[in-house]
C-alpha cells in the first residue's frame, strides 16, 4: 500500500476524493513520510516537507504532491 492509499484509508474516503479536495481548496491532507509513521495533518497543497509532530521531522507531504498533480 503506498502512502496515498494508508493516507485515504486513516481519512475514510479514496484516493480520487484526496486529489480533488487538493484541486479546489486551498490545503489538504497530507502524510508523514517515514516508514513506521501514519501521521497525518491538514497541510498546503504543495507541501514536501512539513513538520511531523510525532516523528519530530520535516516528512509530511501533501496528498497533491504524493499523487502526482503538482
Amino acid at each position: 500500500m503506498t502512502k496515498l492509499e494508508k493516507l485515504a484509508n486513516l481519512e475514510n474516503t479514496t484516493v480520487i476524493d484526496l486529489i480533488e479536495d487538493a484541486v479546489y481548496e486551498d490545503s489538504c491532507k497530507g502524510i508523514c513520510m517515514n516508514e513506521n509513521c501514519d501521521y497525518t495533518a491538514l497541510v498546503e497543497i504543495d507541501q514536501t516537507s512539513g513538520y511531523c509532530e510525532v516523528c519530530r521531522t520535516n516528512t509530511v507531504k501533501s496528498a497533491a504532491i504524493l499523487g502526482g498533480i503538482i
